[in-house]
């Protein structure tokens, strides 16, 4: 990471809220002449972010992240999306990213998780409402990474209210396990192809081939990072069908052919947060 910039992820304390969320991250600077561009790219994951004293905009494309006094906190929630966007920031900054499991954030609804999400992303994100700031407040207040940790932990297990919707739980696993068809993944489940696309929607507020395919482009950046290994080994590891295919697929979610993705791409903290850095 620049050392204009910091940016630190870490696994929840609790061995339980890991089933529910992925990592924490913090990123800040405080160089008043930085900024950075980037573009950040598909995942089955959605996130909380949390910006203090910044203002953020959106086009159709990406955002744009700027020093705001008046602000106290800009909380945004970024759900699954299957292309990727461009990312604008200036310091100052301090970003808190809250980094859910498939799945996970539902765990921490009282009400389904399509009333609540209804578009992407989602500026002013309050469903937590004012103990989720005092929260955040005590995150911000100190500078140590276990403590940072210990206030979100004992937020979210006092949130907890875990997904009683067997039936979608399955069907994720399931996909993680192997690339199957809508009618492959019906027959499974032993239900109608249209309750499986409702429970999708209605859960993750997408198609289950839209899923798959972001957990086949994730699992493909997993095994590259790992063992660097060639397209074509990487193309069969994640069940495409051929090559060609593969590099379709990229294109279509990064915008670069597989080749020109990798050598691009830089690995941020000890997660899975992984960006393409632009020039400004």
């Amino acid at each position: 990471m620049d050392e204009q910039e910091h940016y630190i992820s870490v696994k929840p304390s609790s061995k339980s809220l890991q089933n529910y969320i992925a990592y924490y991250y913090f990123n800040f600077s405080n160089r008043d002449d930085y900024k950075k561009r980037y573009i950040f790219y598909p995942h089955f994951r959605n996130a909380i972010t949390v910006y203090k004293r910044s203002k953020i905009s959106f086009s159709k494309t990406g955002s744009i992240v700027v020093p705001d006094a008046s602000k106290e906190f800009e909380i945004i929630y970024t759900g699954i999306h299957n292309e990727s966007r461009t990312g604008e920031i200036k310091a100052p900054f301090d970003k808190i990213g809250i980094v859910f499991q498939p799945l996970g954030i539902n765990n921490f609804m009282k009400v389904p998780f399509g009333d609540v999400v209804t578009e992407n992303p989602i500026k002013d994100f309050d469903y937590f409402g004012n103990n989720f700031e005092v929260a955040l407040k005590k995150v911000y207040d100190t500078n140590n990474v276990d403590e940072k940790v210990a206030v979100l932990d004992a937020f979210f297990k006092n949130e907890l209210n875990p997904l009683a919707e067997a039936r979608i739980i399955k069907a994720v696993n399931y996909l993680f396990e192997e690339d199957l068809t809508i009618q492959e993944l019906s027959e499974k489940l032993q239900l109608s192809r249209k309750t499986v696309l409702r429970l999708f929607r209605k859960h993750l507020n997408c198609s289950p081939k839209e899923f798959s395919n972001l957990v086949k482009f994730r699992k493909a950046i997993e095994i590259y990072r790992k063992g660097n290994s060639n397209l074509t080994e990487l193309a069969h590891a994640n069940k495409y069908y051929d090559q060609s295919d593969f590099i379709k697929h990229f294109k279509k979610a990064t915008g670069f052919n597989p080749k020109k993705f990798f050598s691009g791409i830089s690995h941020l903290g000890t997660e899975d947060t992984f960006w393409t850095l632009l020039k400004n």
